[in-house]
């Protein structure tokens, strides 16, 4: 079973999870990731972008596309994309 430091089920701690996540494979940004700008916009290329995928899918232990992160192109809607997902797959109560 996989945990959290934080409730993935949960839009906005999801997004503020994901923003330092970004922020890391942007080290000379200078300013805070905003998770409302198109990640496009700072400048990730097809190689980190896989690889940002690769590590958000290692830490959530669940499968994410790479091109997720083209289809939900800012933070804010990345967060509530996985948050759905994540949400879909636990256990509902009997």
């Amino acid at each position: 079973m996989t945990t959290y430091g934080f409730d993935p089920a949960a839009p906005s701690e999801m997004q503020s999870w994901l923003v330092e996540r970004v922020a890391e494979y942007l080290p000379d940004l200078g300013e805070a990731v905003d998770p409302h700008r198109q990640l496009g916009e700072y400048g990730l290329d097809s190689i980190a972008v896989v690889a940002f995928a690769a590590d958000v899918e290692e830490q959530l232990g669940i499968a994410v596309d790479p091109t997720a992160i083209w289809d939900y192109p800012t933070i804010s809607e990345l967060a509530e994309y996985l948050a759905g997902e994540l949400t879909e797959l636990r256990p509902q109560p009997a």
